[in-house]
């Protein structure tokens, strides 16, 4: 038990990146403090005070976790409970509370103390700039565009580095697997992510036979990407192309 309660406090610390902002935790968690014990409308305290700080006991507690993960057989989502903290708004609504009667000092104070204790985002190496309004790279989007239908659906097999991208672009166009696929500690298996994945070079034959298997109407292929023999020789056609794909289209599947 003990084991499981240390293995929560670690979670809990890596959530609200404790060892990076851990002011901010405490910013939280001085205004639900504060709430605790100011706040008397009894249905604002079942939501700011009563709520989190049962879901903080609950999220502790090594019988709940091993519940939790015994109905779910997932104990990797389990941090997800914390979602349901409500920090932002717990923060924001203590400050505007705290300082009802000095609105304009306490949101100066408010706004520097999160500020001082957070850090500038746009520093950050996972933010960059959005190439595009659907903030996805452009070439992505160049690529669903070639091969969206104006009506109905198409399936279509791309790269793994595009799956992400073309289902967010569009529902019109299917793939025969998704993103189950590039978790490697969900461990499936698809034939077709094999053959298209998993081989230094296309073995064509039995590349084309799964592809029709699967009723792909487009194949997207990087330009590098090596293969046994050329698609052209198995009824496809090169449909289109851009900077760092081939778009193939089989002629033998109708639209």
């Amino acid at each position: 038990m003990w084991g499981i309660f240390l293995e929560s406090v670690v979670i809990f610390q890596n959530y609200v990146g404790f060892h990076q902002y851990k002011f901010l935790f405490c910013i939280y968690l001085f205004f639900l403090l504060y709430l605790l014990f100011a706040e008397k409308n009894r249905r604002i305290r079942a939501v700011f005070v009563y709520t989190p700080l049962l879901l903080l006991f609950c999220f502790f507690c090594p019988v709940f976790r091993k519940i939790f993960v015994r109905l779910l057989n997932d104990a990797e989502t389990y941090y997800r409970l914390l979602w349901l903290l409500q920090m932002s708004l717990i923060s924001a609504y203590g400050a505007v509370k705290l300082c009802g009667k000095y609105r304009k000092t306490g949101l100066v104070v408010t706004c520097a103390a999160i500020i001082a204790c957070g850090s500038f985002v746009y520093r950050s190496e996972h933010i960059s700039k959005a190439q595009n309004w659907y903030h996805l790279p452009e070439e992505a989007v160049e690529v669903a565009r070639l091969i969206e239908p104006e009506e109905g659906r198409v399936m279509a097999l791309v790269p793994a580095d595009l799956i992400y991208y073309i289902r967010q672009y569009s529902t019109n166009i299917n793939m025969p697997y998704g993103r189950e696929m590039l978790i490697a500690r969900w461990d499936y298996y698809n034939d077709m992510y094999e053959a298209m994945e998993e081989t230094e070079v296309i073995q064509t034959e039995s590349f084309v036979e799964l592809t029709r298997e699967y009723g792909c109407h487009y194949v997207v292929l990087k330009k590098e990407r090596k293969l046994e023999e050329p698609l052209t020789e198995h009824g496809f056609e090169l449909y289109a192309q851009t900077d760092t794909y081939l778009i193939y289209r089989d002629t033998q599947i109708g639209d």
